[in-house]
């Protein structure tokens, strides 16, 4: 091998084995509250400027130590019209003085904490002075709900260091001996099914490498809640990546009028099913973060999918295929399967996956798996793999095929991933075998087993429960990329697994000497992204059929000349399609196009779409001018 080649294979290598980071610990925990707090130029922190007026009206005449301060606002919320305004100024006033004591006094700390807790529920429970709900999310209140946001969360600190907490566990509180009891009052599905397991805060992770980071303002702590695993075995099981978190937000709930009540609820809510919770009789906005739990699950080392070693070394890569689901299945759920392209992997998607979700009715009604799959294998062999792990998901996930959200199903691919979901569509007949083959597969000198595995890759039928594709950068004409050199180079460097070897050899020695297919086989997945490839040829000349929807996305780097477009890796004229329901143009680079905020809008439009005509078929409605024959019971 040339020492150029060797040069760049070196470098490649070392590029693919960089992990990418999407959280990193902070120094301190994020506490909106303190910037909000006066500070001497010692550091030392100080009641904001709305208590330190409260306390100035109302006439607070002693030293400004906690203890004279609390009690002072305690006796003004005895004064009806000062409630809501003591209130504030009690929770925060207590607070600072459980920081102060935390350290040396924690039991002391907790039940301050909860005081403060309280005082600021108490703030949000009744009406404002002129009848309207205070909304914890609006500027002019936000103070408090940060008040409370901080105070429950250091209570949840140091609870933490003497509670595991679980769906059975209560806790009383050290001085007062107030219980505390963990509930889930609207269960989902991974809440209700399992007892959450440990949890982290959000606020002690800031985000990297994801351009959003999706949040609602409200009441309570958004926290990470770590998977516990099933009791029972599932079969799922296989398909969960290592350590699964979830969002969640924790709340310290109080009944209304009770002063210093002695049963506290500790709810916990799934923001993805819901965003708000009750506060007396009104709903209120959650504090909610569903980005920070998908940041620190992906960033786990055991998920850390080198796009490289799929490419570079499949042979490898066969050991973690197959269909990952960041989430536990729901049969509720439409699933929406994205399969990433030529050298990359599902952490390629994490972009849109991040801001999709944000969206709470596609977070409601979709399910999102990923598949991995060795990019450096021929395309063929990629798309059979992905056939047969889809028809083993659904016999896992509903043996008795009577599920319509999974005949629902979206796949979304990039690149090459686009001509796998094509491929999901249609049926190959003898095309991609006489492509290869002139001899029949019946007469090839191999072994039952093998041509049962060359017949599952180059015949095949549609996948039915496959109802919509996106392909986002799919090179239908074949890319530029694939020459006769990178062929040459890749094809010397790639290790291709066991298996695959195997039946390339079977083709390649049945095939005549210095023959056209000879010549033509695919050795690894850049001969399959060749213009002149049979897989190629097959997804171009079999247009997705009806009723299955297909929307086509293209990126380009525009120019003067349409023919020239091209976003570096695929041109337009490849990328291009005329038999699709719809087909969008996005400014941007080949792999810088799924993170492109027009991609997104296109496939969230696409989605909507998807349910609005998925919820037509299920209810069917029927044309005013149309009536309803009804059958007379007196009639035969």
């Amino acid at each position: 091998m040339q020492p150029a080649l060797l040069f760049s294979c070196a470098m490649v290598l070392i590029a693919g084995c960089t992990t990418t980071h999407f959280v990193e610990v902070r120094h301190s925990p994020e506490n909106r509250l303190h910037s909000r707090l006066n500070r001497s130029w010692i550091g030392a922190v100080h009641p904001s400027n709305r208590t330190t007026h409260f306390l100035s009206t109302t006439g607070f005449r002693g030293r400004s130590e906690s203890e004279q301060m609390i009690a002072h606002c305690l006796r003004q919320q005895q004064e009806p019209d000062r409630f809501r305004a003591a209130s504030q100024a009690l929770a925060e006033l207590q607070y600072l003085a459980a920081a102060a004591v935390s350290g040396r006094d924690p039991q002391l700390a907790m039940e301050l904490y909860l005081d403060a807790c309280q005082d600021a529920w108490n703030y949000f429970s009744l009406p404002t002075e002129s009848g309207i709900t205070a909304d914890p999310a609006a500027p002019e209140h936000r103070d408090v709900s940060e008040t409370y946001n901080a105070s429950a969360e250091q209570l949840l600190r140091l609870i933490r260091k003497h509670l595991k907490i679980s769906s059975d566990d209560s806790f009383r509180m050290p001085l007062t001996g107030r219980r505390l009891t963990l509930e889930i009052p609207h269960p989902s599905r991974q809440f209700a099914e399992e007892p959450p397991g440990e949890f982290e805060f959000v606020s002690d992770y800031r985000l990297l490498n994801l351009r959003a980071r999706h949040t609602t303002a409200g009441i309570g702590v958004p926290v990470i809640i770590n998977r516990t695993g099933q009791r029972l075995p599932d079969p799922l099981e296989k398909y969960y990546t290592t350590s699964m978190t979830f969002p969640g937000t924790l709340v310290f709930s109080f009944p209304p009028g009770v002063p210093r009540c002695r049963e506290i609820r500790l709810q916990l809510f799934d923001p993805r099913e819901s965003e708000t919770m009750v506060v007396g009789d009104h709903l209120v906005p959650l504090e909610t973060d569903i980005s920070t739990p998908l940041a620190r699950q992906l960033s786990n080392r055991d998920l850390s999918l080198l796009d490289t070693w799929a490419l570079i070394r499949p042979d490898l890569a066969q050991q973690i295929e197959g269909l990952y689901m960041v989430q536990p299945y729901d049969p509720e759920r439409i699933p929406v399967l994205m399969v990433h392209g030529f050298w990359s992997s599902p952490m390629t998607w994490m972009e849109m996956f991040n801001d999709l979700q944000a969206d709470p009715e596609i977070r409601r009604r979709y399910q999102f798996w990923f598949y991995l799959y060795p990019t450096g294998e021929p395309a063929a062999f990629s798309a059979a793999r992905l056939r047969e792990t889809l028809k083993q998901v659904r016999k896992e996930c509903d043996p008795q095929m009577r599920n319509s959200r999974l005949d629902e199903m979206v796949v979304v691919g990039h690149s090459m991933g686009g001509i796998l979901a094509h491929s999901l569509t249609i049926d190959s007949g003898d095309s991609l075998w006489s492509a290869v083959s002139r001899q029949p597969i019946d007469q090839l000198r191999a072994d039952t087993e093998t041509r049962s595995a060359l017949r599952q890759v180059f015949y095949f039928q549609s996948n039915h429960s496959v109802n919509r594709i996106v392909t986002i950068a799919s090179p239908y004409a074949g890319s530029n990329l694939s020459n006769r050199f990178t062929r040459w180079a890749l094809g010397s460097v790639i290790w291709l697994p066991a298996r695959t070897l195997k039946l390339s050899r079977v083709l390649f020695d049945h095939a005549a000497e210095k023959s056209k297919e000879r010549l033509e086989l695919p050795r690894t997945s850049i001969d399959s992204l060749s213009p002149r490839s049979a897989m190629l040829r097959l997804v171009r000349g079999n247009p997705v059929p009806q009723p299955v929807h297909h929307h086509n996305i293209v990126a380009i780097n525009r120019g003067r000349n349409p023919e020239s477009w091209t976003d570096g890796v695929v041109t337009w004229k490849s990328a291009h399609l005329s038999e699709v329901d719809s087909e969008r143009i996005i400014e941007a680079g080949h792999t810088e196009v799924l993170r492109d905020p027009n991609t997104v809008r296109e496939i969230r439009r696409i989605l909507i779409e998807h349910l609005t005509e998925t919820n037509r078929r299920r209810v069917p409605v029927i044309p005013a001018t149309q009536t309803v024959q009804t059958p007379d019971p007196t009639t035969n």
